[in-house]
């Protein structure tokens, strides 16, 4: 036998066998089987045998099953928003509305927050968030108001004295008694708000005041006729025009509690009779 002849046959060589031989096989390099481009890329490169490879890839398919792939219509968003739990429609959104706050949570706006959250895709669970931000926000600024209001006055005072000079208490006792005279409840509590500190509104009032006297005042404070004073001066013109009203008539049985009637209407207009 040859030397070439003795080193072939004491070269290892694999067994053809169904099981195989476990260290000629495991010597192998298992990426030889693959295309240059595949086995040379740096992600294969990663892994040191074909088990570690495939426990990747079965972890990495489980992963991506449980994935929601990006929308890319309206159908698809609304799929999605629907998967996230919004409701089927906006009325089935609930409302918790802290007690006492009902003024601040008009039925229509609420109705349209909801169509609005439903358009956007909001699931129950984020509507609360935003109506609890929105319930906290009223809040903060109720307890904010009074000092807000105090800065405000403080500010208008300055304003004015600096405006008014020497006549700035003359002016404010003036527009006090335009108040009084010229205002109806409605007014007088719109005065507790920001409007109270209104430049503005005060001048206004100071002008309106500026012929007003203490007895006008007094008078219009004693005066309870339930009548706007626009409207108490319409009804005078109206008895006024009107000669077969019992005002004009001595002996007309009405007649005194229609002298009263316009007496009480004279004050409302003027603060005086």
């Amino acid at each position: 036998m040859s030397e070439e002849q003795q080193a072939v046959e004491e070269q290892v060589i694999p067994e053809s066998t169904v099981l195989g031989s476990d260290t000629a096989y495991d010597n192998l390099d298992w990426k030889s089987s693959l295309p240059s481009e595949l086995a040379n890329d740096p992600t294969i490169s990663q892994f040191k045998d074909i088990e570690s490879l495939a426990k990747t890839v079965v972890h990495q398919q489980k992963q991506m099953g449980s994935r929601i792939p990006l929308p890319k219509n309206d159908d698809e968003y609304n799929e999605l928003y629907n998967k996230l739990g919004r409701p089927e429609d906006a009325s089935k959104y609930e409302t918790k509305i802290p007690e006492g706050m009902d003024s601040y949570f008009e039925e229509n706006t609420l109705n349209e927050f909801k169509n609005v959250a439903h358009q956007i895709g909001l699931n129950q669970k984020q509507l609360d968030a935003l109506m609890e931000y929105q319930t906290k926000s009223i809040q903060y600024g109720l307890e904010k108001q009074p000092a807000v209001l105090s800065a405000q006055k403080d500010e208008t005072e300055q304003n004015l004295k600096q405006e008014w000079g020497i006549d700035y208490d003359k002016n404010i006792r003036a527009a006090q008694r335009g108040l009084q005279v010229y205002g109806d409840p409605e007014i007088a509590e719109l005065m507790n708000t920001a409007a109270g500190n209104n430049p503005a509104v005060v001048k206004l009032f100071a002008r309106l005041g500026a012929e007003v006297t203490e007895d006008m005042t007094q008078n219009t404070q004693n005066n309870n006729l339930a009548t706007s004073r626009l409207d108490a001066k319409d009804e005078i013109e109206q008895i006024f025009t009107n000669y077969d009203h019992p005002y004009f008539n001595g002996n007309h049985p009405e007649h005194k509690s229609a002298v009263e009637r316009v007496r009480q209407l004279h004050e409302k207009v003027h603060g005086t009779s």
